[in-house]
């Protein structure tokens, strides 16, 4: 019986599109059942020793995400767009390959929209956005509201390096003309795998952004999504390449 247990692992295993990733032992239906993505009773709550914003944990999955959110009555929307501003269950369960969830919050004072990102299949959180609303505020308050996200920040992960914002690819010349409207890109914990990134503070800036990334968990993001692209296009090619 072991033996027939272990052959079926390994056909999972070599059928998987995503042979690396962790394989489930589920049970449906009293029937045993092997797959690459949570049960539906498999809540993984994250690593204890990796607390992002809101005291959200990296490696935690969208399962866990949601019982939480449903414990705290959050306004949970999918992907990064804003329909509803109390918990909705009949929502947030709507689309079972959302991997992109956002809410609301007021953070020392200001509003702030924040979204939880998780890996395809594997479906770990592994990177957090918060992005703050400072557009309405008069220029000190604004100064000074960075100043002390700052502090805070780096009172909490140490000292940063940090490097002009510039859009990416922007050429020499159009520096020029853009260095008094970009602002200034903080990096915390540049040499660890967990990286606190902030942007903003330029006069023109309208909202600071704040970024939480565990860079093991977006290489298998990366990763994962490559395989699931290469996976789709080839079913397709099998079905329609015909016609080429």
């Amino acid at each position: 019986m072991k033996y027939n247990q272990l052959f079926l692992i390994g056909l999972v295993l070599i059928s998987c599109p995503l042979f690396a990733s962790e394989i489930y032992k589920c049970s449906v239906d009293e029937q045993v059942t092997f797959q690459d993505f949570p049960c539906e009773d498999a809540y993984d709550y994250g690593m204890s020793g990796f607390n992002t914003f809101d005291g959200w944990k990296y490696g935690m999955n969208i399962l866990a995400f949601k019982k939480q959110a449903k414990a705290r009555q959050l306004a949970v929307n999918i992907d990064t767009s804003f329909i509803y501003n109390k918990y909705n269950e009949k929502h947030i369960n709507s689309n079972p390959d959302a991997r992109t969830y956002s809410y609301r919050a007021t953070v020392a004072g200001e509003y702030a929209n924040i979204s939880l990102f998780f890996t395809r299949q594997s479906q770990a959180l592994y990177q957090v956005n918060v992005t703050f609303i400072v557009s309405g505020l008069p220029l000190e308050e604004k100064t000074y509201f960075y100043t002390s996200l700052v502090n805070h920040l780096t009172s909490k992960y140490g000292l940063y390096i940090e490097a002009k914002d510039y859009p990416i690819n922007v050429d020499p010349l159009s520096k020029i003309f853009l260095n008094s409207l970009v602002g200034i890109e903080k990096v915390w914990g540049f040499n660890s795998d967990s990286v606190i990134s902030l942007t903003g503070n330029a006069p023109s800036i309208i909202a600071y952004k704040l970024d939480y990334k565990f860079i093991p968990l977006l290489n298998q993001s990366i990763k994962e999504t490559t395989q699931e692209i290469m996976g789709n296009t080839d079913k397709n090619f099998s079905m329609g390449a015909e016609i080429l």
